[in-house]
């Protein structure tokens, strides 16, 4: 695939981009049998695994509805830029190209979008580009917004506005797998006006607690009811952007969410028309290594001696993070602010990020502290911290972005403490497996490039200056030390 800039700096308030989405919001359905319907899922493997089991559920209820020409698309894999996935190991391509055959879809459809992601984007761009307002294409968001994002982008800007976004979850709406990509927020500023359809969370109906939860598919008469069983095992006892789909077709019903129980009573008893399909899935193809090129960024920030200081609002900005001066002790020309739709906002976890690239020229084990503060906040676990990152390797949904925070005393946030170097990391996932639920961040940076990442979280935190100081050299946290020099972009 094509890669993309980072392009920071050019986002429209969300408080706009909202007034100008075009929110369809309704516990009944706009759909009718006749649109078309395009569905964009995740999968894998470092991806939640529900879509492993969602995805031949998904095509299952397709089936049975009848609908195999009305789904004209369907991407899986979507973690674009991600990791290379062996064959041995694609347990989406099963569940999508299983169900394909099993129920006579059409194959030209379908994508594996870590096997061919421009194939991908091109095919769903060419199915927006039918979009009119007689003939708008409904797409469920059962994964990242890449995919989407880049195909909306490449579509004709007329048939984008006759695209209507279907989705249950944050995550599926705001998640990067490479922070650099496009989510929810860049899709309103690209199309402003698009469709969204927002429906209540399907995890409080389809996920499951244990296997009997789908045991009428195990013993359910049709065979292929069998297979999705199998799928749904093999992945994760959750279904629940299959969700979406039920409801958009009318299943659900008026109160937006469907359970396991009335999907058992749904299907009934008797066989799913195959629709001319047939057992003989292809085979997975063997895994491709995907092209992973860095971010371009507007500014470089140089080592020197061993030291990198930055004036945190040195860079192009993005959603909700702005420029103030009114907190006295600040350096520089102000500090950077997080500041969301209400100031008591928890953001997820990939929501304003921006980037510091960093040059170094001495390796070595480099401490980090962000000169920060939230002065004035209404407890003190309020307004204090964001989500960073070190490095350009694929983010894991669970552990890699780091919440770091102003970590200052109950008697430092009472006495009134402002800016400070205060700064921790509380870990979750697989790094508080490894690193324990709390840290100092330390990176060990070897000669050359390297990529820092701060997103929005809590509403009201500021942050001031940032420090790396290798381990052994003076001057870490001292407010005397002066920024260090900023190379433009493209210095090689």
């Amino acid at each position: 695939m094509t890669p993309k800039k980072f392009i920071i700096g050019m986002t429209i308030a969300s408080s706009l981009l909202s007034s100008l989405t075009v929110d369809l919001m309704a516990a009944n359905s706009p759909w009718t049998s006749s649109n078309r319907i395009a569905i964009s899922s995740d999968g894998n493997p470092d991806a939640d695994a529900d879509d492993v089991g969602a995805t031949p559920f998904t095509l299952a209820v397709l089936a049975k509805a009848g609908l195999q020409d009305n789904l004209v698309h369907y991407d899986f894999n979507n973690f674009l830029e991600y990791k290379k996935i062996d064959s041995s190991n694609n347990r989406m391509w099963l569940g999508a190209m299983g169900g394909q055959t099993r129920w006579g879809f059409d194959r030209s459809r379908f994508f594996d979008a870590a096997i061919d992601p421009d194939a991908a984007v091109k095919h769903l761009a060419e199915v927006i580009n039918q979009s009119t307002k007689n003939d708008p294409l409904y797409l469920i968001a059962a994964g990242p917004m890449e995919l989407i994002y880049s195909a909306l982008e490449s579509s004709n800007s007329n048939a984008r506005q006759h695209v209507i976004i279907v989705s249950h979850h944050n995550y599926n709406e705001y998640f990067k797998p490479r922070l650099w990509q496009r989510n929810w927020n860049d899709v309103k500023a690209l199309v402003p006006n698009i469709g969204y359809l927002r429906i209540v969370d399907q995890n409080n109906g389809l996920k499951g607690s244990a296997d009997s939860d789908f045991h009428w598919l195990r013993d359910h008469a049709d065979p292929n009811l069998n297979w999705v069983y199998t799928r749904i095992v093999a992945g994760k006892l959750d279904v629940s952007d299959t969700g979406m789909l039920t409801w958009l077709i009318g299943i659900n019903g008026n109160d937006e969410l469907t359970s396991i129980s009335e999907m058992q009573t749904w299907f009934g008893t008797g066989m799913v028309a195959t629709n001319g399909g047939t057992t003989n899935a292809p085979t997975p193809p063997p895994g491709v290594t995907p092209d992973v090129i860095p971010p371009t960024t507007q500014n470089i920030f140089q080592e020197v001696d061993g030291r990198i200081v930055i004036e945190a609002e040195s860079v192009p900005l993005t959603d909700q993070w702005v420029v103030e001066n009114s907190e006295p002790g600040y350096s520089g020309t102000g500090y950077i602010r997080w500041m969301p739709s209400w100031i008591g906002k928890i953001s997820h976890q990939h929501e304003g990020v921006i980037v510091y690239k960093l040059r170094i020229t001495n390796p070595g084990n480099y401490r980090m502290a962000m000169r920060s503060s939230h002065k004035g906040a209404p407890e003190r676990d309020k307004w204090n911290d964001c989500w960073t990152l070190m490095g350009l390797n694929p983010v894991s949904p669970y552990g890699n972005t780091r919440k770091t925070y102003h970590s200052i005393s109950q008697a430092e946030f009472n006495s009134g403490v402002g800016f400070s170097w205060h700064t921790t990391h509380d870990n979750y996932g697989s790094v508080a497996r490894t690193d324990g639920h709390f840290s100092k961040p330390v990176y060990n940076l070897s000669a050359g490039d390297h990529y820092f990442w701060l997103c929005g979280r809590s509403g009201g935190f500021r942050i001031d200056q940032i420090q790396f100081v290798k381990e052994g050299v003076s001057g870490f946290k001292d407010d005397s030390l002066q920024p260090t020099p900023i190379l433009p972009g493209n210095t090689p």
